[in-house]
């Protein structure tokens, strides 16, 4: 697979509560350009509209505003040189639609398609310790659990390199990936 561009998007993934923005914003502060998770604005934005369109009520829907939040994300990083990072990608979007038993329409893989990502994807495992529910991430850490592997399954199957952070402090977090980065 070869989807290497300027810029260098490299996609950041894991279940929720497994430190992705805490592992975003470390990198953020180390100087790389860096794309926060679209669901977790959407979900505010649903939530404050009343709209039901959230990921443990209308997967199917929340799914479409999530790809196209991503493709933007997207598109606006290609002004940008050098590395950056997202907190999740378009993929992650195909691996939810899986856990929740639903099919992924052929327009997620066109602008799927359209998009340049590194081959490269950290995994960032369940972490029991730092696990976290809010209003925001109602899910369980076992609902976690399974849906990192949904995502590592996602991923894999688009011919990325999944790369599995370990249970690790977060600067040896951000060292791991920038060892790989460059």
């Amino acid at each position: 697979m070869e989807r290497h561009s300027s810029p260098q998007r490299f996609i950041l993934t894991g279940g929720p509560g497994s430190g992705k923005s805490t592992l975003l914003e470390a990198l953020r502060q180390s100087g790389y350009r860096c794309y926060e998770e679209v669901s977790r604005r959407l979900i505010r934005e649903q939530m404050s509209r009343g709209t039901g369109i959230l990921p443990w009520e209308n997967m199917a829907d929340f799914a479409e505003l999530a790809v196209r939040s991503m493709y933007r994300q997207h598109e606006e990083s290609s002004d940008s040189s050098g590395i950056c990072f997202f907190d999740r990608g378009i993929p992650d979007v195909f691996g939810y639609l899986g856990y929740y038993g639903l099919p992924v329409p052929s327009h997620y893989l066109t602008m799927f398609d359209s998009c340049s990502y590194q081959p490269e994807v950290f995994l960032l495992p369940p972490w029991k310790e730092i696990f976290v529910q809010d209003r925001e991430r109602p899910q369980s850490y076992d609902e976690s659990e399974a849906l990192s592997l949904w995502l590592k399954a996602a991923y894999t199957s688009l011919g990325f390199n999944v790369i599995e952070l370990p249970r690790c402090s977060l600067q040896e977090r951000v060292e791991l990936v920038t060892s790989v980065t460059g």
